[in-house]
């Protein structure tokens, strides 16, 4: 059965009041105890600024500005309304720009009888909030079937679109179909510069991707997106996806886990199925995790078996943030998302020695010598690692220094 926390504890969780409306104005719905609480908090004094800056950071402004107009800005400063107006003004124009972009991938890709689901986005926007411009969005995401990579690579530089970071010949998409789960692409016209991301799976050398895939295609639906023809995950996959992507990052961005508690809310949730697949994929923990972090900041309403309290230590939310300097700590974070001990072994062997295409660039091998690929790539990651390491150690000892001098120059 569903539970839910009382907004209390968010309040409890953010101590600065600037982070308590931001959590309580950063959501599609605004029930009327959350309405109350916020109301409350903008009679209060605030730190304008402090909060615009975190609305930008967080990528929630747009929803923040619907909900403070809803409230009737009461209490807001004039200059706080300005921006959030502008901001608003511009995100609505660029998510328009990039809604007819994904019409134009999506007519040329249907056309080749590539079937496509755009992830996130302004697709989302659309499907979850029912509003283009509540949503920030940046770029473009797609999910092909592996088997269509080639070929939306074909299409996509047909239509004026460059690789993001260097030329992949015909013979490297193989690898690069092995070693990774998505490549960017840029298309620049006018003015307006668009990114998409042409994904063919969901996690990053996760042990079951290929069942992931399969799973996921198999519950996809035909879905039209302004007028063209497209695929849309199930609402059990969206979750999940929306869940991996989040935890891909940390958890670190408001904007993707309000798309998770509004999903939670909409009560297109089969909970039952969404727990089946969750377990048979290896993504429960993950799951887990995730859901877990909504409930605490948005009081999201979960089934309680899904629910892991407290939180683990190690875990960051809003407003707190992860130790992104930590190079060691941020490569070895993903193992967290796996609960048996097997299952993190087995993720740090796909990742120390499966190669990628970074390892064929490196020595080109023929064919029959392409094992030699195996021992290389531990090879390249251990004098990458060294390199951070050897950079850390110097780059600490030149702070000392600098301390020191700045010590002794305070004294004389």
């Amino acid at each position: 059965m569903p539970v839910g926390l009382h907004t209390q504890n968010i309040m409890r969780l953010a101590v600065a009041p600037e982070n308590q409306l931001l959590l309580l104005l950063a959501r599609g719905n605004l029930l009327p105890r959350v309405q109350e609480q916020a109301l409350a908090l903008v009679a209060t004094p605030l730190r304008w600024d402090l909060i615009l800056q975190r609305a930008m950071a967080q990528g929630v402004y747009a929803l923040f500005y619907r909900n403070l107009a809803a409230l009737g800005f009461s209490g807001v400063p004039e200059h706080a309304g300005a921006q959030l107006h502008h901001l608003s003004r511009i995100n609505l124009l660029r998510n328009m720009l990039l809604s007819e972009e994904l019409v134009r991938v999506l007519t040329r890709l249907g056309d080749a009888g590539i079937p496509t689901i755009p992830l996130k986005g302004v697709a989302l926007a659309e499907s979850l909030y029912g509003d283009l411009t509540l949503r920030a969005c940046g770029d473009i995401d797609i999910l092909v079937p592996r088997k269509s990579v080639r070929d939306a690579f074909r299409i996509l530089l047909a239509e004026g679109f460059e690789v993001y970071d260097g030329k992949v010949e015909s013979s490297e998409i193989h690898r690069l179909l092995d070693s990774n789960m998505e490549y960017s692409f840029v298309r620049r016209n006018e003015g307006a510069t668009f990114l998409l991301e042409l994904h063919w799976d969901i996690a990053w050398r996760w042990r079951k991707h290929g069942l992931l895939t399969d799973d996921l295609w198999a519950g996809a639906k035909q879905e039209t997106y302004w007028g063209i023809q497209g695929y849309a995950l199930s609402p059990e996959w969206e979750l999940l996806y929306l869940a991996a992507h989040v935890s891909r990052h940390q958890w670190q961005r408001l904007k993707w886990l309000v798309d998770i508690h509004e999903m939670c809310a909409s009560s297109r949730i089969d909970w039952e199925r969404l727990r089946k697949k969750a377990k048979q994929l290896g993504l429960e923990q993950m799951l887990m995790l995730t859901l877990s972090a909504c409930h605490k900041l948005f009081d999201t309403s979960i089934p309680a078996d899904l629910l892991i309290t407290p939180l683990p230590k190690w875990m960051k939310i809003f407003p707190a943030s992860a130790n992104s300097a930590n190079v060691w700590e941020n490569n070895l974070f993903p193992t967290r998302l796996f609960k048996q001990p097997t299952e993190k072994l087995g993720y740090l062997a796909r990742v120390a020695f499966v190669p990628t295409l970074n390892e064929q660039r490196l020595i080109s091998l023929p064919s029959f010598l392409s094992f030699l690929y195996y021992p290389l790539r531990p090879l390249r990651l251990l004098c990458k690692w060294s390199c951070f390491v050897l950079r850390g150690v110097f780059g600490a000892r030149g702070q000392v220094s600098e301390i020191r001098d700045q010590t002794s120059e305070i004294r004389k």
